[in-house]
């Protein structure tokens, strides 16, 4: 008789055959060098963090780096915080503060579909480096929630932004 030692599984895990498919965006961040990813994902953030309340927040880290690397594609985004924005890092100097976890995980987290919490208790994902600047970007992403109507005044301005809301708020409800 052949015994298997199967290890218990930790609270919130899904079993990688449960894990909603997500092949054309691991397929993108191997297929694009390093840099794009750092300067693409900056850019995306910059402008989402625009009008936000909570994007001041981010200039409590101004001056540190902060790499999230994606476990299962292999990709690291490299990011300096100066003046409460993201800019692409090419230093291969350890950041102050290093994200891991695999893609799904961090979509998870990107969506707000579980909180910051949950997922670095549960260990699916890590955050290292110094501890202060750590609960800060905890913090900042606990604090994170997407305000249309201020993001879209801050983009386009007032005059712009009210007549678009409505659509807006029909196409976020659509994609949600």
């Amino acid at each position: 008789m052949i015994l298997i030692n199967i290890p218990r599984q930790e609270a919130g895990y899904i079993p990688r055959a449960m894990k909603p498919p997500v092949l054309p965006l691991q397929l993108l961040l191997n297929a694009l060098p390093a840099k794009v990813h750092s300067h693409v994902t900056a850019r995306v953030c910059n402008h989402l963090l625009r009008g936000l309340p909570s994007a001041g927040r981010l200039r409590e880290l101004d001056g540190k780096r902060l790499w999230i690397t994606i476990t299962d594609t292999d990709t690291r985004l490299a990011w300096r915080i100066e003046g409460g924005r993201l800019r692409p890092d090419a230093s291969d100097t350890p950041p102050e503060i290093h994200i891991r976890g695999d893609l799904h995980n961090l979509l998870r987290l990107a969506r707000r579909e579980e909180d910051p919490d949950t997922l670095f208790f549960a260990r699916r994902l890590s955050l290292e480096g110094n501890t202060e600047d750590g609960l800060l970007v905890k913090n900042f992403l606990d604090a994170l929630e997407f305000d249309l109507p201020a993001h879209l005044q801050a983009v386009l301005g007032p005059r712009l932004a009210r007549p678009l809301l409505p659509i807006a708020r029909r196409a976020q409800a659509r994609f949600s």
